[in-house]
Parts: structure tokens; C-alpha cells; sequence
């Protein structure tokens, strides 16, 4: 795909995430997750964003430095992702944002420097196997905020 395309797809997802928000009631819930059972008011889940943005971004982070096959990631029921979450909705809303700004704004900025070689640099996923560089962003970077913004769509 290339750097400037994927960068360009996270621009686009975030876009849509941020809207998203922005429509939402503040008092809303969100349906329960059919895997875990989760169920999220915006600060839950603004914070579950703003923290799997900055996870991702080290983990990306973490199999650029190493070498191939760099074990990566987490899954649903991770106690520290569900710790993180936890502590992230603590903050208000326009804190949240702010951080889920930057946060995007640094991903952004990394897909738009990534090398092909780096776009192709693999990880192996505790759940999903090996992944490229490219795959780790566009599943849990840019696909992860489109299920978020259709999720917050849901709730107007």
C-alpha cells in the first residue's frame, strides 16, 4: 500500500472517529461486547481509545526494532488493558481527547515515514499469527477506530 496511503487511511479513520464523538450523548452506553461482555459509557470508551492508540503505536514501535517474528500484543481479556482502561476514563472527556489527539497525530506521523521494508517487517500476534508492519496498523490502528466511530454512531 505505502507509507502516504496508510497514513492517509488513518487521517480518514480518525476523521471519522472524531465525528463520531462529537454527535454522541455523553450519558450513552454501549451495547455489551459479545466476547467479553464489556460494556462502555464514553469515558470507558474514549479511554480505551486513547489507550490503544499509544499501545499500538509501541508495539508497531517494538517490531520496528527487533528482529523478525518480534512477539507483539495482547488480547481482549489482557489485565493490563482492562487496568489502562480503568484508569484512562478517569480523566474528563476533553482530557481524553486531547490525548487521543496527540496519540493520533503520532501515529499518523509514523505511518508517514515507514519505509516499504519496515511496511513489510513482521510480528507474531499472541491470537492472529504473523503480521506485516502495514497489517498491525491497518487492523488495530485504522480498523479499530472505524469500529469505534460506527460503535458511537450506534448510540445516537
Amino acid at each position: 500500500m505505502g507509507a502516504e496511503a496508510l497514513s492517509q487511511l488513518f487521517v480518514e479513520a480518525f476523521a471519522r472517529f472524531n465525528a463520531a464523538v462529537a454527535e454522541v450523548n455523553a450519558d450513552s452506553s454501549t451495547a455489551p461486547d459479545p466476547e467479553t461482555g464489556e460494556q462502555w459509557d464514553l469515558a470507558h470508551l474514549l479511554g480505551h481509545v486513547s489507550e490503544m492508540l499509544e499501545y499500538w503505536l509501541v508495539e508497531v514501535l517494538r517490531v520496528l526494532a527487533h528482529g523478525p517474528d518480534e512477539p507483539f500484543g495482547r488480547l481482549k481479556r489482557s489485565p493490563e488493558r482492562l487496568i489502562r482502561i480503568d484508569q484512562s476514563s478517569r480523566l474528563t472527556v476533553p482530557e481524553l481527547r486531547q490525548e487521543i489527539d496527540l496519540r493520533a497525530a503520532a501515529s499518523i506521523d509514523l505511518c508517514r515515514i515507514l519505509t516499504p521494508a519496515q511496511l513489510n517487517k513482521r510480528g507474531d500476534h499472541p491470537k492472529r499469527g504473523s503480521m506485516t508492519v502495514e497489517a498491525i496498523i491497518t487492523e488495530f490502528g485504522i480498523e479499530h477506530l472505524k469500529e469505534h466511530a460506527a460503535q458511537l454512531q450506534s448510540l445516537r
